[in-house]
């Protein structure tokens, strides 16, 4: 009914083997699954998290720079990416070597696997183009109301006074 690990892992390595745009230097991982419902291990996870944080930081580069929203992002990512790349430069020649090298770049990422890490940078990258189209740093259509933004004090709420 499901495929076992070993069938999952022969057949990543079978369309690794058969496809055209990787090259003869792609070391398999040893990593036969997640343990994660839904997420299947990536063969290239570093160069994939490279390719993400570059386009978000594209994306990042066309917003304003003073909204939160591009701070903080392009600071995560930036930092990210910088972790991501330090792996890259690293001479790996086996499969324990690269396994090796992606469990010391998820701890110094420390969100979890790699594998997550991707999900998370491709959602960035996609909430990044809709705040592109959103633009949440223009102004309010219409003002809101008087009070809208008014916050209660615990001091009046508990009949303590507080007056303003």
């Amino acid at each position: 009914m499901f495929p076992t690990r070993a069938a999952r892992f022969s057949s990543s390595l079978l369309r690794l083997a058969t496809s055209t745009n990787q090259t003869a230097s792609v070391i398999p991982r040893l990593r036969a699954s997640t343990d994660l419902t839904g997420i299947e291990v990536e063969s290239d996870p570093l160069k994939k998290l490279d390719q993400t944080y570059t386009k978000t930081l594209e994306i990042l580069k066309t917003l304003p720079e003073s909204t939160v929203y591009r701070q903080a992002a392009e600071a995560l990512t930036k930092h990210r990416l910088e972790i991501v790349r330090s792996a890259l430069k690293e001479n790996v020649e086996d499969s324990e070597k690269l396994e090796q090298l992606i469990s010391t770049t998820e701890a110094k990422i420390d969100d979890g696997l790699i594998e997550e890490v991707l999900l998370q940078a491709k959602r960035e990258e996609n909430l990044a183009a809709k705040m592109l189209d959103w633009k949440p740093w223009e102004p309010l259509e219409h003002p809101a109301p008087p009070g809208q933004w008014h916050y209660f004090s615990m001091a009046e709420e508990a009949g303590e006074g507080g007056e303003k």
